[in-house]
């Protein structure tokens, strides 16, 4: 652990954000793995995305947990999981929404005197 090399508060940042936005994307829409990282490829604009070997154990983690299943699906020969939230799933994204509205404006407030 390094606390002056900012790749390790990215990493810190990134694996939360990750979870987060994995959640809100399959909330949204069932979805396989390529189409998740591209979504969040896009919506953090190359930012804070993760790779592949990033959002996979997530996923796994998901669908042991018992929030999201994955269905089997074979497209132009080419089999890929297609992830779906679960009922739980739904509630943990509620709640992940929930804690990070509590933290954002505290995190807001530290940078706004970190530039003032």
């Amino acid at each position: 652990m390094d606390l002056e090399d900012g790749d390790y508060w990215k990493s810190l940042i990134n694996m939360s954000l990750t979870r987060f936005l994995i959640l809100q994307t399959l909330n949204r829409q069932p979805s396989h793995g390529y189409a998740i990282l591209d979504r969040l490829e896009r919506f953090t604009e190359g930012c804070c995305t993760p790779t592949y070997g990033g959002i996979y154990p997530v996923l796994k983690q998901l669908v042991q947990g018992g929030y999201a299943r994955a269905t089997a699906e074979t497209v132009s020969g080419r089999k890929r999981q297609v992830y779906d939230l679960t009922e739980k799933g739904r509630n943990a994204y509620q709640v992940a929404i929930g804690a990070w509205q509590e933290v954002l404006p505290y995190i807001n407030k530290i940078v706004d005197d970190f530039m003032g």
